[in-house]
């Protein structure tokens, strides 16, 4: 069912639910209060087929135990299920790696001074007075710029998480209906988590030996419809060998292993 046959059907109870008098309102409002207080176990569900067979919306569904051990599938005027068996396709996994890294960086510096410029106190001996020549040594500070040199190393670790993450499954719920003894099953989506609580949920073990007895009947009632067939293909056989083998020994006579063997095939 798509998306707008879900919109159309939820629209069509809604319908039907406005038609209804206060009256009939009122009563299924009680209805609904009555029922949910005999309600042990509640669960959400996610139907993948058959939520049509039990009369359930489909989405944002819920799956309700009653006290006398019956399953709903809605408050209001819901039809009421046995379970009779929950089977889960087992858990979907998919992988997922996640790198992680981390680095230290080490390293060393050197800095080395250049002096150069003229800047300073001039030192010297006049030679010749007004010739100006000065002869001497130049003391001084220095200029400019510091030159840096160094090196650097980086050491890094990574490490690579593998994680599973689990995906949608199935289970399938067997059902049988309180009223009709009809069987029907449903497929719900899950997850591991979701089938350990559907396990919560009691099933009917009377239920299940009761069907496991009438097909056990009926086996018996075919195989017991030609009674000579079962009576040749028993016990009777091996003891009519018996007698016969008395009457080769002479040990009976004929007329007596004759009126033993009408005894035992029923003739």
């Amino acid at each position: 069912m798509g998306f707008f046959d879900k919109l159309k059907e939820a629209g069509n109870k809604l319908n039907k639910a406005s038609s209804l008098t206060p009256e009939e309102k009122e009563e299924r409002k009680q209805a609904k209060i009555a029922l949910k207080a005999e309600v042990i176990l509640e669960e959400p569900i996610k139907f993948v087929s058959g939520h049509e067979l039990v009369g359930a919306s489909g989405f944002g569904s819920r799956i309700y135990q009653l006290k006398d051990n019956t399953v709903i599938f809605g408050l209001n005027n819901p039809d009421h299920f046995w379970i009779t068996g929950i089977e889960f396709a087992g858990p979907r996994y998919h992988e997922i790696q996640t790198t992680k890294s981390k680095s230290d960086t080490k390293g060393k510096s050197k800095t080395k001074k250049h002096r150069h410029g003229l800047g300073g106190a001039v030192i010297g001996t006049i030679l010749a007075p007004g010739v100006g020549t000065v002869a001497g040594a130049i003391v001084g500070s220095h200029s400019g710029k510091d030159k840096t040199k160094g090196s650097s190393s980086t050491i890094g670790e990574a490490s690579t998480i593998t994680s599973q993450i689990e995906d949608d499954s199935s289970t399938i719920v067997k059902l049988t209906n309180a009223a009709t003894d009809e069987n029907v099953q449903i497929i719900l989506l899950t997850k591991t988590r979701d089938y350990q609580r559907l396990m919560s949920f009691h099933v009917n073990m009377e239920v299940i030996n009761k069907d496991d007895s009438d097909d056990h009947s009926e086996s018996s009632s075919r195989t017991s419809a030609n009674p000579k067939t079962d009576t040749l293909s028993s016990s009777p056989v091996e003891e009519i060998r018996k007698y016969k083998q008395l009457l080769d020994d002479g040990i009976i006579t004929a007329e007596e292993f004759s009126t033993k063997k009408k005894q035992l095939l029923g003739l």
